[in-house]
């Protein structure tokens, strides 16, 4: 009877274990769920901006190609927009991705300007033999009242292979 009696006082216990366990995880997961939608109001952006694969824009005096590092932008109301790019040449594995050069831009856009499009160009530099793999990375911020959101995260853009 012993045995059967301890059975007895260790189910309850089992039973209490479980269900301590069970609230704790569901408290836990309350509270990542209960966050989520305040991370997601953070990134709510009224601005959509773009990096548009690198293009051919022609020679400079000296003969030396350059390269049109276009951004897309439109803002839906009112909003001055922070962009930070960064130009970038792709190269294989093991070597690492050459850094070309960072810009800024700034912009005011109204309900009306629609897409606008940002012309950065560079000459074509050459970091290796062959063709030069070249893309960007932006990332921006929109401003409306003296209020700004923070930066987003980067976006890439394709890459075009250019003769050097």
């Amino acid at each position: 009877m012993s045995m059967t009696a301890g059975t007895k006082k260790s189910r309850p216990s089992r039973a209490k274990i479980a269900l301590v366990s069970a609230m704790t995880l569901g408290l836990a997961a309350g509270g990542v769920a209960l966050a989520a939608p305040a991370q997601a109001a953070a990134t709510n952006y009224a601005c959509q901006v773009v990096p548009l694969k690198p293009i051919f824009a022609g020679f400079n005096s000296s003969g030396t190609k350059l390269v049109d590092y276009r951004i897309n932008v439109y803002c839906g109301a009112n909003r001055y927009v922070n962009i930070e790019q960064q130009r970038w040449e792709s190269d294989d594995w093991p070597n690492g991705d050459d850094h070309l050069g960072n810009s800024s831009f700034s912009r005011y856009l109204g309900p009306a300007n629609g897409w606008h499009t940002i012309h950065n160009v560079r000459t074509l530099t050459n970091t290796e033999i062959g063709n030069e793999e070249v893309y960007q990375k932006v990332r921006h911020q929109e401003g409306v009242g003296g209020v700004w959101s923070p930066f987003t995260g980067w976006t890439g853009s394709g890459t075009t292979s250019m003769s050097n």
